[in-house]
C-alpha cells in the first residue's frame, strides 16, 4: 500500500514490494545520531524520511555543522562494513545484503 500511494517521482525513497526490501532481508538499518546530554537527535541536512535531495548523503546544502554530523555518521557506519544508500543519509546496508533471503516476520514474532 505504501508503494502504491507514493508518487512515482518519490519512489527512490520507498522499497518496491515486488523486489523486497534490504530491511526485510535483515541487512539494513535507518538511524541518526543523538546528543547524549539532551537525548535529542543531532541536526542533519534534512529530517529523517525527507523525500527530496536534502536527504541525499552527498547533498551540498544545509550548514557546515549539519554536513559534518551526517558525514561523521557515515564514517562510523562504513568502518563497520555498512554502506550508505544513495538517496538517504540515514539508511545503511550491510555488506552482501543481496545474498540474504527476503523475510516477512511480524515484529511481535521476533525473539
Amino acid at each position: 500500500m505504501f508503494w502504491d500511494l507514493t508518487p512515482e517521482a518519490e519512489r527512490a525513497f520507498v522499497a518496491d514490494p515486488s523486489k523486497g526490501s534490504r530491511h526485510n532481508r535483515g541487512c539494513a538499518v535507518d538511524l541518526t545520531l543523538f546528543e547524549i546530554s539532551s537525548g535529542a537527535p543531532v541536526e542533519m541536512t534534512s529530517d529523517y524520511d525527507a523525500f527530496d535531495e536534502s536527504a541525499h548523503p552527498d547533498f551540498k546544502g544545509g550548514t557546515a555543522a549539519q554536513r559534518e554530523m551526517r558525514d561523521l555518521l557515515r564514517t562510523m557506519m562504513e568502518a563497520q562494513g555498512f554502506t550508505v544508500y544513495d538517496n538517504e543519509w540515514w539508511h545503511y546496508d550491510f555488506k552482501d545484503w543481496r545474498s540474504y533471503r527476503i523475510q516477512n516476520i511480524p515484529f511481535d514474532e521476533i525473539e
